[in-house]
């Protein structure tokens, strides 16, 4: 029946929408777990977090928790031209407050260590 169809034609539109909606939200904020498995603390500690976008991560001692610079000179990667804009990408300890690129993902094929340091 008509009634029938109707009901079936906005569950599927719901439906629809609601997956287009994951994807966006999946592709703003698609490394979040893997952000939180490599922070840590002032004391070297890993901080307790709640893995919910975004996450809320607190630490025993007090400080706040970031990223570890993977560089051996404890610095962050240097990133020309890595942003889908073209824009150098800029890493910081808390990407999620300030993101390496405005919009979208960093290249990090396109970044290098100023010391030379090998990134995996």
């Amino acid at each position: 029946t008509f009634k029938t169809r109707s009901i079936m034609m906005r569950t599927l539109v719901l439906v629809a929408v609601l997956l287009l909606v994951g994807q966006a939200v999946s592709q703003r904020r698609p490394d979040l777990g893997r952000f939180v498995d490599h922070i840590e603390c002032a004391d070297g500690s890993k901080p307790d977090c709640q893995r919910r976008p975004p996450p809320i991560c607190t630490c025993a001692d007090g400080s706040r928790p970031g990223l570890k610079p993977p560089c051996d000179d404890g610095s962050f990667p240097q990133c020309p031209g890595a942003c889908p804009d073209g824009s150098d990408a800029v890493i910081t300890p808390n990407p999620l407050i300030n993101p390496p690129c405005r919009q979208g993902r960093l290249n990090p094929t396109k970044c290098a260590c100023a010391d030379g340091t090998q990134l995996n």
